[in-house]
């Protein structure tokens, strides 16, 4: 049986609205002495009394929930995983509670939990949406529909162009200036990319800070030097693969680059283990440079050079974007905020094995 505050009144003998005043922790009235405050609490405890919190919600217009939607599922150490510890820690902090949804890297499933989420009345969502895959194109009307309801969106790592949608994301285009600029200073002028076979800005701009670095130092950019991974679906998630695109580089005699800048840092890892194969060494022959600072790229028999991104920074910005639009009542202006990542410099790049790290980008 669900106890009411009025069962709670007539154990401690008094009135419901005294019971209301001290349980909803509004201000005292002097009425209400520190005793009555106190028999008042003894007998809810005696009575196992827990509030009603959908009643509540409903009175505020609050659940003191946000939704939180990612593509894939986390495991320790991985991208997503370091991202939704900030996101958590900084929920909780602020006494909100966290929604988790995992749509497998799936559009349709991504939309399903949207929807539950809008039914389930949360306060405000923060989404890594679903990209945009090679052989199929991603619906995001679910997502402008939760900003058209009014409802506080922020997207992170990635976003939708030409929307006024709230996003904390690296700056994916300088850091990937950042390390083909390094690999050009090393000497390095036949530079390939490893790029991702998915249509997001994360991917499209550090593509073009790749191009921008090559071309500020007066070098051509050649097509034959940038290629997709290859990729496939298993167990509903898309693996991205560098094995064969790293191989047919090796095949290009005169023309193998010298050095390869990679979408990720499992790319990175796919091609070391290729060039290792095939009687190469790293950086000697080939130097490689990946993205995102995975603790894999450290552990590899040559540590890779990476472009570090602030996911823990990244998670923190979120919650601090999406408390404001929950807790301000009047519409604020759109947040887009951009972090800069640094250059981790390890062997696999040829640099001094001295050298640690790079300053930030500037």
């Amino acid at each position: 049986m669900s106890i009411t505050m009025q069962d709670i009144a007539q154990k401690a003998g008094v009135s419901r609205s005294a019971v209301s005043f001290v349980l909803n922790n509004k201000p005292i009235s002097s009425q209400i002495t520190e005793e009555t405050r106190e028999k008042i609490l003894k007998a809810a405890n005696e009575l196992n009394y827990r509030p009603n919190n959908i009643a509540l919600s409903l009175k505020i217009k609050k659940t003191k929930t946000i939704g939180v939607v990612f593509a894939s599922a986390l495991g320790a150490g991985t991208f997503m995983n370091e991202i939704i510890d900030g996101i958590n820690t900084g929920i909780h902090q602020h006494g909100y509670n966290l929604f988790l949804c995992i749509s497998d890297n799936d559009w349709r499933k991504e939309a399903r939990h949207v929807r539950m989420l809008r039914e389930k009345r949360v306060d405000g969502m923060i989404v890594f949406f679903v990209s945009c895959q090679k052989e199929e194109k991603a619906n995001h009307d679910h997502l402008l529909e939760v900003k058209k309801d009014g409802i506080p969106l922020v997207f992170i790592d990635k976003y939708l162009p030409d929307t006024d949608i709230d996003y904390v994301i690296t700056d994916d285009f300088g850091g990937a200036y950042e390390a083909v600029t390094h690999l050009i200073k090393l000497g390095h002028r036949k530079i390939a990319h490893i790029t991702a076979p998915i249509d997001c800005t994360s991917v499209s701009n550090r593509l073009e800070g790749y191009k921008k670095a090559l071309i500020d130092a007066g070098l051509e950019v050649k097509e034959k030097y940038i290629r997709p991974v290859d990729y496939y679906k298993k167990d509903n998630n898309w693996k991205y693969d560098g094995y064969q695109i790293t191989k047919d580089f090796l095949k290009m005699g005169e023309d193998r680059p010298t050095a390869i800048f990679t979408v990720n840092d499992g790319i990175a890892i796919d091609s070391f283990r290729v060039i290792k194969e095939s009687g190469l060494s790293v950086p000697e022959d080939i130097a490689l440079v990946g993205f995102g600072n995975s603790i894999e790229s450290a552990l590899v028999e040559v540590p890779i050079t990476v472009v570090d991104q602030p996911k823990s920074e990244m998670g923190d910005k979120a919650v601090e974007v999406i408390l404001r639009k929950i807790e301000l009542s009047e519409p604020t202006k759109t947040e887009q905020i951009t972090i800069r990542p640094k250059l981790i410099i390890r062997q696999s790049c040829g640099a001094s094995k001295m050298m640690t790290t790079a300053g930030a980008i500037s």
